[in-house]
């Protein structure tokens, strides 16, 4: 089952960054590691830097254009030897960047505001998901309209992360039962009144498989909207390396323009770092996410585009509900310079 992709982690590994710093004194520029590299080799790969991305998550759809990429070749086109390290419920991208250990990583957009309030130079350089894919799922015969029909039920999710506090401020939500999530659906399938956080790639896909029809209100419609899946490094990598932070997020939009005509080719690809996850299960994620991916500014703006309007708002709503104090220059947060044709 899915894990909560937000800040909940980030909160817990502020407290350790300063243990972190000290533990990338050491800082690499390129990864020494070769966990998952490309199905092909050449006599040139000597040549190549050594780079390594962490995701967020196992693979799976929501990473398909970082593995196409991966897959075909495009990283060893723009002179790079990828490793990527998927990412799991005891892995930290934000704490594995920030050290060093990595030297891209794959958060959500409200991560990035939760680090650099603590200090943590993080810097997002390009968002996947326009929309996230993130949801509030409940049962399909339960009358449940908009968020304040949360009222009264249980509502199983991670506690404190930001798109809970500002639904439950924004729709007054003061009786609802609120249970932690751990990544298991049993309890949720057993209390037709409950609701559970949710990826629409995923869960409403996995439950149909046993029988339970559900229906789901997107956290983007409730008004909270940060990017998903952004990709971020350090503002140390920007200064020392800016062209293979370019040639990287390059290799990275043309392996998801890929990805959207040629999932099915790629899939079974990713199904080898995931041998759980089924090609059914991946093709379903695959074309639930097209919209969120390749629509709304991206269609116009290209894969990847971020605004500092939708920037601006995140982080008002952030200090609105207490999670980050300052309101620092939010230009220093995100920049789209190496994305391409910028």
């Amino acid at each position: 089952m899915r894990r909560q992709r937000n800040s909940f982690k980030t909160l817990l590994i502020l407290l350790i960054f300063p243990l972190l710093l000290l533990a990338g004194c050491g800082n690499r520029s390129a990864s020494t590691e070769s966990t998952n590299t490309s199905e092909k080799t050449n006599d040139d790969s000597k040549d190549l830097v050594k780079v390594k991305q962490v995701t967020n998550w196992f693979a799976e759809p929501e990473h398909g254009g970082n593995y196409a990429a991966l897959m075909k070749n495009f990283y060893k086109d723009a002179g790079i030897d990828m490793t990527i390290e998927p990412g799991g419920p005891q892995i930290s991208s934000t704490q594995m960047v920030a050290s060093g250990e990595a030297d891209f990583g794959i958060v959500q957009a409200d991560d990035i505001l939760l680090a650099r309030d603590q200090g943590i130079p993080v810097v997002a350089i390009g968002a996947i998901f326009q929309v996230n894919p993130q949801a509030i799922l409940y049962h399909a015969d339960q009358n449940i309209k908009d968020f304040s029909d949360l009222n009264g039920r249980t509502v199983y999710t991670a506690p404190g992360v930001g798109y809970w506090e500002y639904i439950k401020k924004a729709y007054k939500l003061d009786k609802v039962k609120e249970m932690t999530y751990n990544g298991q659906l049993t309890q949720f399938i057993r209390d037709k009144k409950a609701a559970t956080q949710c990826y629409i790639t995923a869960e409403p896909f996995s439950l149909k498989q046993q029988g339970v029809e559900t229906k789901y209100l997107l956290i983007h419609d409730s008004g909270y909207q940060p990017y998903a899946n952004v990709i971020f490094t350090t503002e140390k990598m920007i200064k020392e390396n800016p062209d293979l932070v370019k040639r990287f997020m390059e290799a990275t939009i043309r392996g998801w323009e890929y990805y959207k005509d040629y999932s099915d080719e790629i899939n079974p690809f990713l199904q080898k770092y995931n041998p759980d996850l089924t090609i059914e299960a991946m093709k379903f994620g695959a074309e639930q996410q097209k919209d969120f991916i390749y629509g709304h500014d991206a269609a116009e703006k290209g894969i990847g585009y971020m605004s500092k309007e939708r920037w601006l708002t995140l982080q008002k709503q952030l200090i609105d509900l207490g999670l980050i104090k300052k309101k620092e220059d939010i230009n220093k947060a995100y920049t789209i310079e190496f994305l391409p044709n910028k």
